[in-house]
């Protein structure tokens, strides 16, 4: 646990700074408070308890740690471009072009960021193979954690409301973009008892405001 310590906190001081900075610049002119850099910031939190989880099965090298904490603070700029759902294309656009323009080096890794990037928006899961160790499993679960819990509930009406849909309309689209997100989550991290428990009485929180809100406007 301590030599996995040791690799997170090398691969922080490498890229979490300037890309949090980077991230925090680009959503300057975009107000999307659930999901600016301190969402992608969150995800990297969640990305780490994934990892540190992962490793109790899996030898975790410090490529495998870099590539999420990019993915993490690059998946979601592409709001900064479009409302879209399917916004991860621009977001792979934007980390192509931070690292053709930066000194720093691109990592070993970089295809399989950038398709990380680019597919983690994709909610019916058709492109996840529910591989635990992959970059866009951890990714696109670590950005569905962030939809669970008390944070969830602001997510989901902010992004929801900008992107037209109708107030009356939302709670029971909510849930079933959520139970998609747990499903997916089951699936791939059940195995893992810690992890799974705690985040699924995450979502069980944002599920049953959502729930309680269905219930009231029917009756």
């Amino acid at each position: 646990m301590e030599d996995l310590k040791s690799k997170i906190e090398i691969s922080e001081k490498k890229y979490l700074n300037v890309l949090s900075n980077y991230c925090q610049e680009l959503f300057t002119e975009t107000h999307i408070p659930s999901h600016d850099h301190t969402h992608h910031l969150r995800v990297w939190e969640y990305s780490k308890d994934i990892i540190t989880a992962l490793s109790s099965k899996f030898s975790i090298n410090i490529n495998f740690i870099e590539s999420c904490l990019i993915a993490s603070l690059f998946h979601d700029t592409g709001l900064t471009q479009t409302l879209n759902e399917n916004h991860g294309i621009e977001s792979k656009k934007i980390c192509e072009s931070f690292f053709s323009k930066s000194p720093i080096e691109k990592p070993e890794n970089f295809e399989e960021i950038l398709s990380a990037i680019e597919l983690h928006d994709d909610k019916d899961y058709k492109s996840n193979n529910h591989t635990p160790n992959s970059v866009l499993s951890v990714i696109c679960n670590a950005d569905d954690l962030d939809a669970f819990g008390k944070i969830g509930v602001i997510r989901y009406t902010e992004i929801y409301l900008l992107r037209g849909i109708n107030m009356n309309n939302l709670p029971n689209l909510v849930i079933e973009n959520l139970d998609k997100r747990f499903l997916n989550f089951e699936k791939t991290y059940k195995t893992f008892p810690s992890l799974y428990s705690k985040n699924k009485d995450r979502y069980l929180v944002t599920r049953s405001f959502f729930e309680d809100v269905f219930k009231n406007e029917a009756k």
